[in-house]
């Protein structure tokens, strides 16, 4: 991705974990008011003063102008994701007869309940299938998670539990035809 080396690449000098480097504030303010959220809801995104988001969404407009950074479309697809994952539309991967998937918890909910439960299913006997998914309880270690996809099942299987409870539950509600 041009432009973004300093964003979401190498830190540039020391910084704790609570710290966002400037760059990075820099390059999601200018995206996220490009996705058509105002200054105020940047900043309680950021946690920083709306005066914040727009001296550094400022400060990314020049360094496009001098050409100290370049738009690039995969620099808004990064932040429309970061935005959707902020908003509580999670990305998940999920296991079925054909392999692997990834898809975001908006496009599961729209599929109907069968193909929903059929997913499940398919997660569910996946994790049983393995003999390590008793260490699923414990906190992956850092740096390296053998675990990894396994853990993804393992949210794709709540995520897809929670959309399924929500399904059944407004089918109640509604009166039979």
């Amino acid at each position: 991705m041009a432009g973004t080396e300093g964003a979401r690449g190498k830190a540039k000098g020391p910084t704790s974990m609570d710290e966002i480097d400037d760059s990075v504030l820099e390059e999601g303010s200018y995206y996220l008011s490009k996705l058509d959220l105002d200054v105020d809801a940047i900043a309680e995104r950021f946690e920083i003063p709306p005066a914040s988001v727009q001296r550094h969404k400022t400060r990314y407009e020049e360094k496009l102008k001098s050409g100290e950074v370049v738009a690039a479309d995969d620099d808004l697809a990064f932040w429309r994701n970061v935005k959707q994952e902020a908003e509580g539309n999670v990305k998940v991967t999920f296991v079925t007869d054909k392999g692997f998937h990834h898809a975001w918890r908006s496009d599961l909910e729209k599929l109907d309940g069968p193909s929903l439960l059929a997913i499940f299913e398919s997660c569910k006997r996946f994790l049983n299938l393995d003999p390590n998914a008793r260490f699923l309880e414990y906190a992956p270690p850092k740096n390296y998670d053998p675990l990894a996809m396994q853990r993804e099942i393992s949210k794709a299987v709540t995520v897809i539990n929670s959309i399924l409870e929500n399904k059944w539950k407004s089918e109640k509600k509604q009166p039979p035809k």
